[in-house]
């Protein structure tokens, strides 16, 4: 069985035991899309994945970008596999049915991008900015934009960027310099330096939609002061020098990873743009397509870590050393630490999976019933979906290489470029210390922990439902014991001091993805019946995953109560 169909397996197993995909697909929102269609849709993107994304991912890196003239030239091929991935529907995939798309939920969207992901994550990056822009343009855009620009996203002949980051201010948005001044009619001019910016320039298509965060006129200060703006590469989208639009790459960064999607350096001077949503309201129009590219990151992670561990599987079957000098070599899986190292990574790359489509699972089943609480759920896990996916996908694909040994550290095998290419997820879309404050502070003392208990609940209902064997049990009831405590000493730090939290915030937000991503493995175990060596492995690896669960989340919780560090820098 080749390493995509096992991945495919373990996804249809997982959107049926976590990822709630039949009460899904029961309802009218999601009721056109069956089991036929998410199938046909696996083998389509099993089949682009083996004959495109695997080859052009080698070839991608070592041939990196380049700019030439003003322009970012994309590894040879990437422009003609786009195109087909367009031709395919990939772009329709999440899209509206009365917007010409398909129709599907979210978290059919995560298994296939996971797919995709695995195989080529620099091409990911591109269309994960096309689909999260998407949200964006229908949830703000004047509908004469979204008429404009979208039949284009879907057929290939546009592409859309976010358009964030400045030299002086990365994450902290409120200090953008990028100014934008009204003009004639509904048109802005902006003008500024922008950096970081994911395919800010490229060749696989012809124009490119900006989405651009930039101040307005106003007598207010921060972030109250932004505006979101859609500015074309080609203005009137009109394809030639003289539309060429008021922008500029003066550098591609050179990276440690993610060579063939280029990071650009853009400079804007008087480029013509429109208004997405309300002026002084940028960030919040920016926030749908945020926070379905957190949930992409999780899911980017979550490909990292299955696929690596198929592929040091894969490897370990056949890879014959040690044994008896008089007898032939046996395979490594036949060494008590090479079969330790493999079940560590099937655990931890099962459950990241597990809570990215979970996560997933609760947006889409707040849109089917409007249920601001299930939403609530949903934003809750984006934070440790996005961290915690991305940390241990570096991880997984670091303890992979170790299975492989010397191999593993060469480009002979694909491991060493996922470990080059995933180390940046947890740095891109909000830190790992960005989003632990937004975790704890915003999502869980926000609401004096309503919605973080609320959640406990319906993993404490879930333990006493499981069979009494379950070997995740009771070391799940002891990690939530001490996550509660953890909590109540830290809302009781937050009284007397808002900001004595903040040292610890990191460790309780990874003591929170310890307890869920062990609920969900709690889950996983149960479904899986020991019918084939899928399921007889997916236990042995969450059996190995319970040892040390009590012990570890008494560690987190201890370093969750930790204030801030003198001041000694």
């Amino acid at each position: 069985m080749s390493i995509l169909l096992e991945q495919i397996q373990s996804l249809k197993f997982q959107l049926e035991s976590v990822g709630e995909l039949k009460k899904i697909l029961a309802s009218e929102t999601f009721g056109h899309v069956d089991s036929e269609m998410i199938d046909m849709m696996f083998d389509q993107s099993k089949r682009f994945a083996e004959e495109k994304l695997i080859p052009l991912a080698e070839s991608g890196d070592v041939e990196g970008c380049k700019l030439e003239n003003g322009r970012v030239m994309l590894p040879g091929g990437t422009r003609e596999v786009y195109q087909e991935w367009c031709e395919l529907g990939f772009p329709a995939l999440g899209l509206p049915l009365d917007n010409d798309g398909l129709g599907f939920p979210n978290v059919v969207q995560c298994a296939v991008q996971e797919i995709l992901d695995g195989s080529n994550h620099a091409f990911g990056m591109m269309s994960i900015n096309v689909r999260c822009a998407i949200k964006a343009l229908l949830a703000n855009a004047p509908e004469a934009l979204v008429e404009r620009w979208l039949p284009g996203l879907i057929s290939g002949d546009n592409s859309f960027t976010i358009v964030i980051s400045e030299p002086q201010a990365g994450s902290d948005v409120g200090r953008i310099r990028t100014s934008a001044t009204p003009i004639d009619g509904d048109k802005w001019s902006i003008t500024g330096s922008k950096i970081w910016i994911s395919f800010g320039d490229h060749d696989a298509t012809d124009q490119i939609v900006h989405l651009v965060l930039a101040r307005v006129p106003s007598e207010e200060i921060g972030t109250r002061a932004l505006g979101l703006f859609a500015i074309p590469k080609f203005k009137d989208d009109i394809l030639d020098e003289e539309h060429r639009n008021g922008f500029n790459v003066s550098r591609l960064e050179h990276k440690m990873g993610l060579h063939a999607s280029p990071t650009c350096v853009l400079e804007l001077e008087n480029a013509e743009g429109y208004l997405i949503g309300e002026t002084g309201k940028g960030l919040q129009a920016l926030f749908v397509m945020m926070n379905g590219m957190r949930l992409a990151v999780g899911i980017q992670g979550a490909a990292t870590a299955n696929m690596a561990t198929l592929h040091a599987i894969a490897y370990a079957k056949e890879r014959p050393q040690g044994g008896r000098p008089d007898q032939p070599p046996v395979m490594i899986t036949e060494h008590a630490d090479v079969k330790r190292m493999l079940l560590e990574m099937t655990a931890q790359s099962e459950m990241i999976r597990a809570l990215a489509l979970r996560t997933a699972a609760y947006l889409d089943l707040a849109e089917i019933t409007g249920d601001s609480d299930i939403l609530a759920l949903g934003e809750l896990l984006l934070p440790i979906t996005k961290t915690v996916g991305a940390e241990t996908g570096f991880a997984v694909a670091s303890q992979g290489i170790q299975v492989l040994g010397g191999y593993g550290y060469t480009n002979d095998y694909p491991l060493e470029r996922m470990a080059r290419d995933i180390r940046v997820a947890s740095i891109y879309e909000g830190t790992s210390g960005i989003q632990a404050l937004d975790f704890l502070k915003r999502k869980v003392l926000g609401d004096d922990a309503a919605l973080l208990n609320r959640l406990l609940e319906i993993v404490r209902n879930d333990i006493e439902s499981t069979l009494d064997e379950n070997p995740l049990k009771s070391g799940l009831t002891n990690a939530i014991n001490s996550l509660e405590s953890a909590l109540a000493s830290l809302q009781s730090m937050a009284a007397a001091d808002k900001k004595s939290v903040d040292g610890g915030a990191y460790h309780f937000m990874n003591l929170s993805g310890l307890v869920v991503m062990h609920w969900l493995g709690l889950l996983l175990w149960h479904k899986a019946d020991g019918s084939s060596d899928y399921h007889q492995r997916l236990r042995a690896a969450l059996a190995l995953a319970s040892n040390g669960l009590e012990e570890k989340a008494l560690y987190l919780a201890s370093l969750s109560l930790q204030e801030n560090s003198p001041h000694c820098f």
